[in-house]
């Protein structure tokens, strides 16, 4: 048999194909369109030029390796230069550590209102709320997407109409290869499904298996135009809620994601049961603070760990300025322990109810 490269290129050779008349119909308005857009494009001059290209290429991909069955995970390119933008490569090792300790915050919209906002523009251009079809095939177009990230093992969603247009149910699943990764990703969609106005009204998590399944109802919001932004706000934070509320919280094994969330919390305060421990730790944090800061910064650093612990609040930094958050009566040790503790490496002076160092 010849080579490729040994035939000759020249378009001179004609092949009879039969296609349905919808397939006919479809190319042809393709490229109808798309040449009233772009006249100079060779490839769209002619349907013959059309066949020609689309042929010739696909053969490139075969010959690279790729089947029939690719043709099914193609990521199109509006899907890929979007995603292009606001993602990037990334060594997964690191990004999985680093995410665990963050399993537990909100992704909330005021942090990040042009990313959602932006997904959401995004995926009202391509789907209509009332045609089930568009719908899916948005999914599927962001389904072959994921799967060429090296994280999902696989996504599904299936879709149920009930007796009326806006009657629309579906359930959602998510597998994943890693575990922080894997949780995030569930995260942010049960977010994204809040901001397109769909209520997750239960949800499925395997830790083991890292896969979450979301039973979605549409809301009245899925099918409005106008943000409404404070509802769905309130449906992003339900929807993300039945992945990170208190109960999911008390169950994991590490106990720090419960601290994370009532160190926001100034009512609260880091106490001790064993002063020995105490002082193991207060020297711990003295003597880094003491290593690695100018020495005019170290009662200032000082100050600040003790406003971590909630036992203080800092008025003033240039003047070292506080006040002793702990009760006199309820906390007579912590407090004292706290005075002794500043004593060490400096004056303290009091005046009128608050504190400064000398």
């Amino acid at each position: 048999m010849a080579s490729n490269k040994e035939l000759s290129k020249k378009k001179t050779t004609q092949q009879t194909i039969s296609i349905s008349p919808a397939l006919k119909a479809r190319i042809e308005q393709y490229v109808n369109d798309n040449n009233k857009k772009n006249a100079k494009d060779n490839r769209l001059k002619s349907i013959s030029s059309f066949y020609n290209y689309v042929l010739e290429k696909t053969m490139d991909c075969f010959d690279k390796g790729k089947s029939l069955d690719d043709f099914e995970t193609f990521v199109d390119s509006e899907i890929s230069n979007f995603f292009d933008k606001i993602t990037f490569k990334a060594i997964i090792p690191y990004y999985e550590a680093a995410l665990k300790t963050n399993r537990f915050t909100d992704p909330t919209f005021d942090k990040l209102p042009l990313f959602f906002l932006t997904i959401r523009r995004l995926y009202f251009s391509i789907m209509d709320p009332y045609d089930i079809e568009s719908i899916k095939e948005l999914f599927d177009r962001l389904r072959n997407w994921l799967l060429t990230n090296n994280l999902t093992k696989d996504s599904n969603l299936d879709l149920f109409t009930g007796k009326s247009s806006t009657d629309l149910t579906g359930i959602f699943e998510f597998s994943g290869f890693y575990q922080n990764l894997s949780f995030e990703n569930c995260k942010y969609t049960a977010a994204i499904f809040g901001l397109l106005g769909v209520k997750i009204a239960n949800c499925l998590y395997s830790e083991k298996d890292n896969y979450c399944r979301f039973d979605l109802e549409a809301t009245e919001l899925f099918f409005r135009k106008d943000l409404v932004r404070s509802e769905r706000i309130k449906l992003m934070n339900n929807n993300v809620y039945q992945l990170i509320n208190y109960r999911r919280i008390i169950l994991d094994d590490d106990d720090y994601f419960l601290w994370m969330k009532m160190a926001n919390d100034e009512n609260n305060f880091i106490s001790f049961n064993n002063p020995l421990t105490r002082k193991e730790w207060i020297d711990l944090i003295g003597k880094e603070i003491e290593e690695f800061s100018e020495k005019e910064e170290f009662n200032l650093h000082v100050l600040r760990f003790f406003e971590k612990l909630h036992w203080v609040d800092i008025e003033s930094e240039e003047e070292l300025i506080f006040r002793i958050r702990l009760s006199e009566s309820k906390h007579p040790d912590e407090r004292q322990f706290l005075l002794n503790t500043l004593s060490e490496k400096s004056k303290v002076l009091q005046n009128n109810g608050k504190y400064y160092l000398e």
